[in-house]
């Protein structure tokens, strides 16, 4: 009864948040860009070539006040300046518009904080993260703090840092390191699972990491990043001591937008991930870890919808924090992940379609983790919520689980998610 009451109230907001008219057009939006010009000519050399492919595209299409923010944006952290004045005037054609971007002088020194992640889930509490971020020119450096109970089957609390050298041989080449200091707390259901699974590697109280990287643009926007990550981790059963898991990285990621005459745009993210430990290594844990992931979206300023899908598979002894994970802010909204299980899988498969219109907001999962061996057991879930819009908007929503029997919903509340 309180499920179906739930279900009928969100319904009935929606109804009413579908009716609440549209603001006021842009005056300038019946206007045709006749050209967009740089100024200084100068910073056009410093510009990847997806932003001056952006640039190009913008003549003889609509005006559209959110795609030249979103432009002048990438500008900025391209360039690094925080000094951006964009004007109009008129084209030399009737109701055509110039469009002018002037850049200031580069900061020489930057400074911001993020939050990368900042969630309440129901069954998992909170989830959060903070980092500062220090820049000059090309170099950057970051240091963070962050407590994550939603990715792995461990909540892990600790301190991050890093630092990275980007725009080397003409913007193809950039490297950096990572390094985190967490601490691990286990959920019961974890312990209990280990017991009856001797071939899963046992929990452990601390874990130190370090990464170096190398990131190359092979061709525009195909990157290639390779490095390796080395953890020391202070295993706590049967006796407290240190072993470790050393492993080559590698991902191959393509990630491009198209930006639509009609006023909309199209999204492809798609990447290969690869991390394989060898005795070379001098590592204690010898596995290869392969994860696929793609997602398409494509949408106007009022609506998206998106398509994703994941799959990955591990070969090996991997610790626990490389196995597969379903059923959290992300994957299977609506199920608990040590339900599914708690140790996490060695096989995973994971699709969904997210749609929002304005404010609303509804996604639709289906995945299955399982262990080599064992058959795949496919479940669905379905989400529906309200988001704020914006780079790092807020969404609210209420996942529910599809199945036979009782159903328990999970709220889940936050940003980047």
């Amino acid at each position: 009864m309180k499920l179906r009451t739930l279900f009928t109230a969100l319904m009935a907001v929606t109804t009413i948040w579908a009716q609440v008219p549209d603001p006021p057009e842009n005056i300038n939006a019946r206007y045709t860009v006749e050209k967009v010009e740089i100024a200084p000519e100068k910073l056009m050399q410093k510009l990847s070539g997806s932003v001056k492919e952006q640039l190009k595209g913008l003549a003889g299409t609509a005006f559209d006040q959110s795609k030249l923010d979103a432009l002048t944006s990438r500008i900025g952290e391209e360039i690094h300046s925080r000094s951006i004045v964009v004007k109009m005037e008129k084209g030399t054609t009737p109701e055509t518009i110039r469009v002018i971007i002037t850049v200031g002088e580069n900061k020489a020194y930057r400074m911001n904080a993020d939050l990368p992640r900042l969630i309440y889930h129901s069954k998992e509490v909170f989830t959060f993260g903070a980092d500062a971020k220090f820049g000059h020119r090309g170099h950057t450096a970051m240091i963070g703090v962050l407590t994550d109970n939603d990715m792995l089957t461990e909540r892990f609390s600790g301190l991050r840092g890093g630092y990275t050298r980007s725009r080397l041989a003409e913007r193809h080449l950039a490297f950096g390191f990572l390094v985190e200091s967490f601490r691990s707390q286990w959920n019961p259901a974890v312990q209990t699972a280990l017991a009856s699974s001797k071939d899963v590697p046992g929990i452990y109280r601390t874990r130190l990491h370090f990464e170096p990287k190398a990131t190359i643009t092979i061709i525009e926007p195909l990157t290639l990043q390779l490095g390796v990550s080395l953890q020391r981790l202070q295993m706590q059963y049967p006796t407290v001591r240190y072993e470790l898991s050393s492993a080559a990285v590698g991902t191959l990621r393509f990630r491009q937008r198209w930006e639509l005459k009609s006023g909309g745009h199209q999204d492809l993210d798609a990447s290969y991930d690869l991390r394989s430990a060898t005795r070379t290594l001098d590592t204690d844990f010898v596995y290869t870890r392969h994860q696929y992931q793609a997602r398409y979206a494509i949408g106007t300023k009022k609506e998206e919808i998106a398509a994703s899908f994941q799959a990955g598979q591990i070969s090996g002894r991997a610790p626990l924090f490389e196995r597969f994970v379903l059923g959290n802010s992300k994957t299977l909204r609506g199920w608990n992940k040590f339900d599914l299980d708690p140790l996490g899988g060695d096989r995973m498969a994971h699709a969904s379609v997210d749609y929002h219109y304005r404010g609303f907001r509804t996604v639709y999962d289906a995945g299955s983790v399982w262990r080599h061996g064992q058959n795949a057991k496919v479940r669905h879930s379905i989400a529906l919520g309200f988001l704020s819009g914006g780079p790092n908007s807020f969404t609210a929503m209420v996942a529910f689980p599809i199945r036979d029997g009782a159903i328990e919903p999970i709220l889940m509340a936050g940003i980047n998610f």
